[in-house]
């Protein structure tokens, strides 16, 4: 018998392509709907409009009060038909209808087809890229992705990975879902990327308006949940952050050519990658006094903040501001020795706009805690903080290296602290997060549906060694291509 087994098939894939298949299709026709639904409320009420004078006009004229309303036939609108005779049709009609050899085109105000396709998910719209250029035109225009990326609610991404140490082959899953005021969210399966796995250290997923980057080895990862695009790229060093520009709409990376384990460098190396046309545009490098770095960088309102050490290790705590759009070293700002007390192990969040760090308190040498102080970044120019202490109503872990271990990597729009584990609980075992309340000093456990809490999850993927995890509030989708 003839072997048709296909080399590379895989049947999670094939499945997943034909359901993505059919919620296109439905999508499509959705939306052919949509405008269809338009084009007659539109077409009603201007045929209501532009018919009711004449109509009434009209009327009055089989009375015989009025008197026989001239026609002017040079203004008068016609179309060939199949028949020698010619009819008469309004301007509206014109507009609508073609001649028999030409198709049909229903135009309809910008606005209303941006209300129509900002209703879709984005891997729908990349799909409509190949419909027509009128629709590639449109969703690639910097006017749409901007009125996409606002219309958005803002959801929550939970990315995790396999083989943490172990032998499994490695892969990345991100999930996201909306974000509720709720005792349990849902959240759904976005993409995998294989031969990425997440380290058991302190560097977590953030997101960056729309995109989320990774680092694998020498290489720098960027995707996007909502369309699916992933771009790999080489960097220098492992010390790699994703930066935005607001005002030029511009992502760059930021890598730190000189290396912690230099000894005492005279100055400190740093090559800024511009993003963009589906891979690096340049890349040029810049110089600043030696410092070392401790945690990652986390772009806040078009700039860079991460924790380091000036001159050099165990020296002066600082955190290092990198202007984004500028490309140049800003400011290094002074900061109180407590906001750097777990070095890497420090979580870096934005906390209302602003640079924070939320400290745990721990009960004993990597133990656990019941509170925590909260550091504000007030005046990056007046290196001013701020500082609020927290009690919590249970003990979160902190267990440094592979233990198990609480953080906080920001906030939701109601300015609630969200806690979570950087590891998952277990073999198919329900996935938690903690959110509190700074006003009202109450917590409250979210459940999270479908982080590989079923048994069936983990023997489809492989999952045997313990699985890093990584939640980022505040996601918003976008549709940029890089």
């Amino acid at each position: 018998m003839k072997n048709t087994h296909t080399k590379g098939f895989n049947v999670d894939d094939y499945q997943n392509t034909g359901r993505d298949q059919r919620l296109a299709n439905i999508h499509f026709n959705l939306f052919i709907y949509l405008n269809f639904l338009f084009f007659l409320l539109t077409y009603y009420q201007s045929s209501r409009i532009k018919g009711f004078i004449p109509m009434m006009k009209r009327k009055e004229h089989e009375k015989g009060s009025l008197e026989p309303i001239p026609l002017d036939l040079k203004k008068m609108d016609t179309v060939t038909t199949r028949s020698p005779a010619k009819r008469v049709v309004t301007h509206h009609q014109k507009e609508v209808y073609e001649s028999r050899d030409k198709k049909l085109h229903v135009l309809l105000p910008y606005d209303m087809e941006v209300e129509t396709l900002t209703r879709l998910p984005g891997k729908s719209l990349m799909k409509f890229l190949c419909v027509c250029k009128t629709w590639y035109s449109l969703i690639r225009s910097q006017r749409f992705v901007a009125s996409y990326y606002a219309a958005k609610p803002s959801r929550f991404i939970v990315a995790f990975t396999n083989n943490a140490g172990g032998d499994d082959p490695k892969r990345l899953f991100i999930l996201s879902g909306e974000e509720e005021t709720s005792s349990s969210l849902v959240a759904n399966l976005d993409m995998t990327i294989p031969s990425v796995t997440l380290p058991h250290g302190a560097y977590k997923y953030f997101s960056v308006h729309g995109f989320i980057a990774c680092f694998e080895m020498s290489n720098f990862i960027i995707c996007n949940p909502s369309t699916g695009q992933v771009l790999t790229f080489h960097c220098k060093a492992p010390a790699t952050s994703l930066g935005y520009d607001p005002v030029d709409d511009q992502f760059k990376a930021l890598t730190h050519v000189t290396s912690n384990y230099d000894h005492n460098p005279s100055v400190m190396v740093h090559e800024v990658i511009t993003l963009g046309r589906g891979g690096v545009v340049s890349r040029t490098q810049l110089t600043s006094p030696p410092y070392y770095r401790v945690t990652r960088g986390r772009c806040i309102n078009g700039f860079m903040y991460y924790g380091a050490y000036a001159p050099w290790e165990s020296k002066t705590p600082v955190f290092v501001c990198f202007d984004v759009r500028n490309e140049r070293i800003l400011s290094f700002i002074t900061t109180p020795p407590e906001v750097l007390v777990w070095r890497a192990f420090t979580s870096l969040i934005e906390y209302k706009g602003k640079p924070a760090v939320v400290v745990p308190n721990c009960l004993g040498v990597g133990g656990s805690f019941d509170r925590f102080n909260l550091w504000i970044l007030e005046d990056v120019t007046k290196h001013e903080w701020s500082k609020q202490t927290f009690e919590l109503p249970l003990s979160f872990p902190f267990t440094l290296g592979m233990g198990q271990r609480m953080i906080s990597q920001g906030t939701n729009k109601a300015g609630e602290i969200i806690f979570s584990p950087t590891t998952l609980p277990g073999r198919a075992k329900p996935f938690y997060v903690f959110y509190f309340n700074p006003d009202t000093k109450s917590t409250r456990r979210v459940r999270i549906h479908g982080v590989a809490d079923t048994e069936e999850f983990w023997s489809r993927y492989g999952l045997t060694s313990i699985c890093c995890v990584s939640f980022s509030p505040q996601h918003n989708d976008s549709i940029a291509f890089l």
